[in-house]
């Protein structure tokens, strides 16, 4: 039972941060963004990154799999070094935030150049589309015959 519940928590979950990702795509067009909108998305994006990294860690220490079975799968490596280079691409987008939140502190008309925003956009795009191989290697780590 606590197997089955810590996968739904860490599809939820897991979920919900492509959610956020996507939040923050959109909240990035146009010429004008809602900084402070950006920094909270920012902010439930890093925390459900977290709880997607503390349950999957749960799975793979209270699962059913055990694990030994998730030491011996290449997929499994794959799919954490591809959630470690989501999470470095994301380090941009994040510092951009607060220092445009600071200026904007300091300067209440401050609108970040467009130029940086095409920037933070294409770090959040570049997070979105690693998406795509760390499913693939979900779907093929599930499968190993280990």
């Amino acid at each position: 039972m606590l197997d089955l519940l810590l996968a739904i928590a860490h599809h939820i979950l897991v979920f919900s941060l492509v959610a956020m990702l996507m939040a923050e795509r959109v909240l990035l067009r146009g010429p004008r963004v809602d900084i402070h909108r950006l920094a909270q998305v920012d902010v439930g994006y890093g925390t459900l990154a977290g709880l997607v990294f503390i349950v999957g860690v749960c799975r793979v220490n209270f699962g059913g799999k055990g694990w030994e079975f998730y030491d011996g799968n290449p997929f499994f490596w794959a799919k954490v070094a591809t959630f470690v280079l989501i999470g470095v691409a994301s380090i941009l987008p994040t510092m951009r935030y607060q220092a445009w939140g600071r200026a904007a502190k300091k300067d209440p008309d401050f609108h970040p150049e467009e130029a940086d925003i095409r920037k933070v956009r294409a770090a959040v795009g570049i997070s979105g589309l690693l998406l795509v191989p760390l499913l693939v290697f979900a779907a093929a780590m599930a499968r190993w015959p280990g």
